[in-house]
């Protein structure tokens, strides 16, 4: 067996001592929303999950959620489609969904812009 050196002793010795045990840095969760319940809204999930970074892409998948609010468009049918989305591409979902969406929407006979269309006939808020 080989031979410990004293600085390795007092390394060793001195990491035993200290009886201090490594942990984590504990982060505080972050809220999505000011509601304080435990599920987050369906805004909240499509802008997450659909990876919108902007805020006019922002600004679409809240219209398409007062569509689903005033009753215009069902729940279901909005996270069917968001599902269908991120099968088809995990990375970049919101394209997927812009179109799928824009197609169901008129099945419902629900005209539904599309996202360049939105974004460029948006009234900017001061």
């Amino acid at each position: 067996m080989k031979q410990l050196t004293t600085f390795q002793i007092a390394v060793l010795a001195a990491v035993l001592s200290s009886g201090s045990i490594a942990t984590a840095q504990i982060t505080t969760p972050q809220m999505l929303s000011i509601r304080q319940d435990r599920y987050a809204t369906l805004e909240d999930q499509l802008i997450n999950r659909l990876h919108a970074t902007t805020e006019q892409q922002r600004a679409y998948l809240r219209y398409v959620v007062k569509q689903v609010e005033a009753g215009k468009l069902e729940l279901r049918l909005v996270v069917a489609v968001e599902r269908y989305a991120l099968r088809r591409n995990p990375r970049f979902p919101l394209p997927f969904f812009e179109r799928a969406m824009k197609v169901q929407a008129a099945k419902e006979g629900v005209p539904l812009p599309a996202l360049q269309t939105f974004v460029t006939t948006q009234v900017p808020h001061p």
